[in-house]
């Protein structure tokens, strides 16, 4: 009896041993021609690409392992050239865990590396990764928000975007269209947030808690940031680096939440002078910061509305303060006659080496922040008829 005893503990230790699970094991089927292409098993945010182990696949089939710290997003790449082509490699980002994870797809229809609009493409079926699995459950519960807001956005760009670049301002029905869009991407954030909410402790949790703090606007106040923050800090205890990591973004954050103040910065005027912004940020008026380059085809094109929403609101209190990303003076003068910008205009030369860049975060344009009277962050992604409908409530 006693012997028996002794013997069930072990057992017990002994299958918790054997189901404890070290590393990754990888276990991928491709369908169609892929015989001898390459295999790359690489982290999703590293570039140049910082590679977990590679393969070859043969009779369609391939094997990756390895083992990582935590679970994270990676993705793996198909080397169709050989020869690491990135403009013909194929690439699927999923989330990796220590774990018997299988790869289904077929060599004619996964995703490109670089996006490919003529191309049909279908994810790949990807199992055995409860983070994965978590983030689908996302993907899936948001899907018909998303599809409504695509359904919108589309109808927007037919009805009021594309005819604006010629001059003809639909601005009642664009209005109408900006608005259903607004709601739709607010709700899209709510739905985000009650997300990370109800699972925190995931790293699906924390990357969609990052991506509110990663992007070119920052729509959260500071109260939110800190909150967010808050909850990151209590269900991250056990990697305080993850912590530490995500509290460093929020700060930086902070800098462009909603209600945060402008930051002053020194550009260059017209006549070449080193100036600093706020000597052109009046008090007691709504300010937009529009920033915008000569050689960006969509930054021309939004112009003509620029010109129209000045006329009809300048003699209303509501200004503009243009900012290009020109590294060559006479480039940016000519384009500033051309398009007969008759409001404030200044330049960062250093272009996406410059304050613009480093201050405000800038690193796509067009873009436009709203300033309220006090010179807050008031509005972000100010274009088209987003900002026709935020100008029509401010001065009815």
């Amino acid at each position: 009896m006693k012997n028996i005893i002794f013997i069930i503990p072990f057992l017990l230790i002994l299958a918790s041993c054997q189901d404890k699970q070290e590393g990754f094991l990888l276990k991928g089927s491709i369908g169609g021609n892929a015989e001898g292409m390459k295999v790359l098993l690489a982290d999703a945010y590293a570039y140049p690409f910082v590679i977990l182990d590679s393969t070859v696949i043969q009779n369609g089939k391939f094997l990756l392992k390895g083992r990582i710290d935590s679970p994270g997003l990676y993705q793996l790449i198909i080397d169709r050239s050989g020869q690491g082509q990135e403009e013909t490699m194929l690439a699927s980002k999923f989330y990796l865990e220590n774990s018997n994870i299988s790869y289904t797809g077929h060599i004619d229809s996964l995703p490109t590396y670089y996006w490919n609009k003529e191309r049909m493409t279908r994810e790949p079926v990807i199992t055995g990764s409860k983070e994965q699995d978590l983030y689908i459950q996302y993907q899936q519960e948001n899907q018909a928000l998303n599809q409504e807001f695509s359904q919108i956005y589309n109808q927007y760009l037919k009805v009021y975007h594309l005819p604006a670049l010629e001059g003809k301002f639909h601005t009642q029905e664009g209005i109408a269209l900006a608005k259903q869009i607004t709601k739709l991407e607010e709700a899209k954030r709510d739905a985000q947030w009650a997300f990370i909410e109800k699972h925190p402790q995931s790293t699906v949790g924390y990357d969609l808690a990052c991506q509110f703090l990663e992007g070119m606007y920052v729509n959260l106040t500071a109260a939110q940031i800190d909150q967010l923050a808050g909850l990151i800090s209590t269900n991250w205890q056990s990697y305080p680096e993850k912590v530490a990591a995500f509290h460093a973004k929020a700060e930086k954050a902070k800098a462009l939440a909603l209600g945060s103040k402008y930051q002053d910065i020194e550009l260059t005027n017209l006549k070449g002078e080193k100036v600093k912004l706020s000597s052109y940020i009046p008090s007691g008026k709504y300010v937009m910061l529009e920033f915008w380059a000569s050689w960006c085809g969509p930054c021309r094109g939004e112009i003509p509305h620029l010109r129209h929403v000045y006329q009809q609101y300048k003699d209303k209190g509501f200004e503009i303060v243009s900012i290009s990303l020109d590294s060559e003076q006479k480039d940016w003068l000519k384009a500033v006659q051309e398009e007969k910008m008759a409001w404030t205009q200044l330049c960062d030369p250093l272009m996406f080496n410059g304050p613009v860049t480093q201050t405000y975060n800038i690193t796509g344009v067009p873009t436009c922040i709203l300033l309220d009277k006090e010179g807050r962050i008031f509005k972000t992604d100010m274009r088209g008829a987003a900002l026709d409908a935020v100008l029509q409530e401010l001065y009815p």
